[in-house]
């Protein structure tokens, strides 16, 4: 449940300027111009956890693991879209979640699709919204990651049972055609 704003805060000014924000920087991520994004629209000392569950620390950790990623993902985006944001300390502190309606496309494979879910910390400094901590989360236990993942091991299996089939198959077909002989 949304907590209640302070009394003398105009929210409807703030959830304007924060959709806005969260729209921008969506946008540059999705452009996949990061150092440009991190400079316009995060704290530089901003601390960011990935659906892994790795932790990234200011701009130069950020760009350390979108490099990481991009080793075998090659395009990333993201619809994002707000459900939750709590505002704080006069306005100038909020905490937002919601969904990241993110999509992956991999390297030499399909793309995904992960359902993530965000959840942001942001301070308003020099009148200027900035971006302080980032969190992402997916369903470890269903996605669709795991399911390409649990495909791909049936497929193995598959072929592996099929191979041992056709090599039993013909070891006992010798066996057969020798004891005859």
């Amino acid at each position: 449940q949304d907590a209640a704003p302070e009394a003398s805060v105009d929210t409807k000014a703030i959830d304007a300027e924060l959709d806005e924000f969260r729209d921008d920087l969506f946008h540059a991520f999705n452009t996949g111009d990061y150092p440009a994004m991190l400079e316009k629209y995060c704290h530089k000392d901003i601390i960011a956890t990935w659906q892994d569950g790795t932790t990234s620390e200011g701009h130069a950790g950020v760009i350390a693991e979108f490099d990481k990623l991009k080793q075998f993902i090659d395009k990333m985006t993201v619809d994002a879209t707000t459900d939750k944001r709590l505002i704080l300390n006069d306005g100038n502190l909020v905490i937002s979640s919601g969904d990241m309606k993110d999509h992956y496309v991999l390297g030499r494979g399909p793309s995904v699709n992960l359902n993530s879910r965000w959840s942001a910390t942001l301070v308003k400094d020099n009148d200027r919204w900035l971006l302080a901590s980032f969190s992402a989360s997916t369903n470890a236990f269903d996605n669709e990651v795991v399911s390409l993942y649990l495909t791909s091991q049936k497929y193995m299996v598959s072929a592996i049972a099929g191979l041992v089939g056709v090599f039993a198959g013909v070891i006992v077909t010798r066996i057969v055609t020798r004891q005859k002989t």
